[in-house]
């Protein structure tokens, strides 16, 4: 009987040693991305995020970070593909989707996709008067050349001028459109409200405006590895309460929800003809229902 035992318990052990060989162990992976050279403390909260990610997934993992003078996203997206990097974060755009593996976590929950108006003095008068997308149509909007959201907001059907991002402060300043966007969180930095004053401008008092938007994290095409790790490592700090955590510790984030929470702004919702379908399936867990 003794034996008998024994030859079993030897056998479930087999098993589960060979069940274990079958499953590849997690390697000490090194993530590389890069940002623009001297904007290491605007893309803080993202960085952050992957760190975190990469905490929270199975093994020990770490993150290199390459500041690259004038960095752009297109450059950074080669740099991706020619595998000088193999992580990167950017706006979802379908593009990216077809053409590198992405990371189904929103990495602001949502939030980027929640926009609030910058204006001159002289524009809030007629903004009060704005109760639907219909009444907004009557405005023209300064809006990143090849942002997403410029696609977003022309799909509605909305008057959009297009500039260089760079340039909007001071187009919108001299008039060459009624107002321009932000996310609620960029528009209520200390810094850019000090910016927007020196160029006469303001944020508008009674719209915001809402679509499903926000960063993803891309790695190549076949870099199934990486992507499997930051897939866990999200999922893990989501349910574990960390992300929210790390979420809610962010200034500018905490503000941004104080601020949302507590306005009585009239919400006018766009819908987002882009965003793919796995994001659609992942709403319900990773975004924000405020």
């Amino acid at each position: 009987m003794r034996k008998g035992f024994d030859r079993l318990i030897g056998g479930v052990v087999i098993l589960v040693l060979l069940s274990f060989a079958m499953v590849p162990l997690a390697s000490a992976e090194t993530f590389r991305m890069a940002v623009p050279r001297g904007s290491e403390d605007n893309f803080a909260f993202q960085i952050g995020a992957i760190r975190l990610a990469i905490a929270n997934a199975p093994g020990d993992h770490q993150l290199e970070i390459l500041s690259v003078e004038r960095l752009t996203q297109t450059r950074a997206l080669t740099m991706l593909g020619s595998g000088e990097i193999n992580v990167i974060f950017a706006g979802y755009n379908p593009d990216f989707s077809e053409e590198f593996l992405q990371v189904d976590f929103p990495i602001t929950r949502g939030l980027q996709g929640y926009r609030l108006f910058v204006i001159r003095a002289d524009t809030q008068a007629s903004l009060m008067r704005v109760k639907s997308l219909e009444d907004l149509k009557a405005f023209c909007i300064g809006s990143g050349q090849g942002w997403v959201d410029t696609a977003i907001l022309k799909d509605a059907g909305l008057c959009v001028t297009e500039a260089p991002q760079n340039n909007l402060v001071s187009m919108l300043e001299n008039d060459r459109f009624d107002m321009m966007h932000l996310a609620v969180h960029e528009a209520l930095k200390r810094d850019r409200i000090q910016q927007l004053k020196r160029a006469g401008l303001r944020v508008e008092k009674t719209l915001l405006l809402r679509y499903q938007y926000d960063f993803f994290t891309y790695v190549g095409k076949n870099d199934k590895i990486r992507h499997s790790l930051l897939e866990q490592g999200f999922q893990n700090a989501f349910f574990s309460g960390a992300f929210n955590e790390y979420f809610r510790s962010d200034p500018s984030i905490a503000a941004a929800m104080d601020y949302i929470r507590q306005s009585d702004r009239r919400v006018i919702d766009l819908d987002n003809p882009g965003i793919g379908p796995k994001n659609d399936q992942t709403a319900e867990q990773y975004w924000l229902t405020e």
